[in-house]
């Protein structure tokens, strides 16, 4: 038994599908889907913003200038959210960040010489901020920070003078000093393992994706023991062994292959685009076991069932895999909101769409606290899988030899 299961492997991993539709493709896809989704997630994440500042004459307006600008650049004991550097003119500022553009850095590293996004400088008692010109919609949102936290403290400093010119002991109140320095404490709550990002149930809707299509091996696994459908079939439906004991040691194969390429993926995925699961990885390697499990068992019921022409059957489990993930939302932005609108009108519509439970048993692992949906999700998931490899098995012992 266990050299069939072990010749059963080889012969599918050696066989052309398992490395087009449970590698390649979902590979591919995830490949494409990082330099996709880089712009989109690079406008989540603010860097050290690099500014240019000019130093400003002496004076208590321009002390309190050169103190607020250190500390946006030392950061206080949290990351730093500006990188400046100091020159002794606005000229020498702008042809610095006029050099630095020219040499095509402006999209570069805080750390690997960045152009200047703008140029402040401190005009008597008002703020001047020069903008450096660009197309960039990640730069003009950087910018617009910049404009706003100066903004800010200019403000802060025109209401200052102002209480001092009325009221100068108004000025050693802790109530009004607190409300002058715009500070504040924010602390910073996770209710999830992790931190999800947008672009995370994208990856999701790929892994459930990649899992359906690793059903073309559970159809190929079983259209090896279906009468008829191959000379091997023939040959071993003849034989002495029951088939319904073959059928399980190929489908256990098949089962094998597809969990070994859904690890590869999920690996790539996790690596490739930043993805991390915490201590709930050993869940997310379960949920794909599972969903390995229910392809291998979709693709045994198909393969026993219907016309006996392999390539129908392979064209019926393309079907279904792109249409569960199309309504998994797989296919962009507007498929996935269809998608989710749907899943709240219709939940029976997610329920019957395996692509979709295998999505939503890693989402909730991410973006949920209890694992009471992740449960949920995997037991539909197990229960689909259980359900077709049992009427699978079945279905081939009532396969009457006279069928050959």
């Amino acid at each position: 038994m266990l050299k069939n299961w072990w010749l059963a492997l080889l012969t599918l991993v050696r066989d052309r599908s398992f490395l087009v539709w449970c590698l390649g493709l979902p590979l591919g896809l995830a490949t494409i889907f990082v330099f996709m989704f880089q712009p989109l997630e690079r406008l989540t994440v603010l860097e050290e913003l690099p500014v240019a500042a000019v130093r400003p004459a002496d004076g208590p307006e321009g002390e309190a200038f050169r103190d607020f600008v250190d500390a946006l650049s030392t950061g206080d004991g949290a990351p730093a959210a500006f990188s400046v550097s100091w020159y002794g003119s606005e000229q020498d500022a702008h042809r610095a960040a006029e050099k630095a553009t020219a040499k095509g850095s402006a999209m570069g590293g805080a750390g690997d010489g960045r152009a200047p996004i703008a140029v402040v400088s401190l005009d008597g008692a008002d703020v001047s901020v020069d903008l450096a010109p660009t197309s960039d919609s990640t730069v003009e949102l950087e910018q617009s920070v910049v404009v706003s936290v100066f903004d800010g403290w200019a403000a802060r400093m025109a209401a200052a003078r102002a209480v001092a010119e009325r009221d100068p002991v108004a000025l050693a109140s802790e109530a009004v000093a607190a409300a002058l320095s715009g500070g504040g404490h924010v602390d910073k709550v996770s209710l999830t393992e992790t931190a999800p990002k947008e672009t995370t149930a994208f990856y999701f809707a790929l892994l459930g994706f990649a899992a359906l299509m690793s059903a073309q091996s559970g159809l190929m696994a079983a259209l090896t023991l279906v009468p008829g459908a191959t000379g091997c079939a023939s040959r071993i439906t003849v034989g002495g062994r029951p088939r319904s004991r073959q059928l399980l040691c190929w489908l256990s194969a098949s089962w094998a292959t597809s969990f070994a390429g859904l690890a590869v993926c999920l690996a790539y995925i996790c690596v490739a685009a930043s993805i991390d699961f915490g201590a709930r990885l050993p869940l997310v390697v379960l949920a794909l076991a599972l969903a390995s499990l229910m392809a291998t068992g979709l693709g045994g019921l198909v393969a026993v069932t219907g016309p006996r022409d392999a390539g129908v059957k392979d064209g019926i489990l393309t079907a279904v895999t792109c249409v569960g993930a199309l309504f998994a939302g797989l296919y962009g932005e507007p498929v996935m909101e269809m998608a989710n609108s749907l899943a709240r009108e219709v939940p029976a519509s997610a329920w019957v769409n395996p692509v979709r439970q295998v999505m939503d048993s890693l989402s909730s692992l991410v973006y949920y606290d209890s694992l009471a949906p992740y449960w949920f999700h995997l037991g539909l998931v197990a229960a689909f899988g259980v359900v077709c490899c049992a009427v699978a098995v079945v279905r081939l012992r009532r396969l009457r030899r006279e069928s050959l």
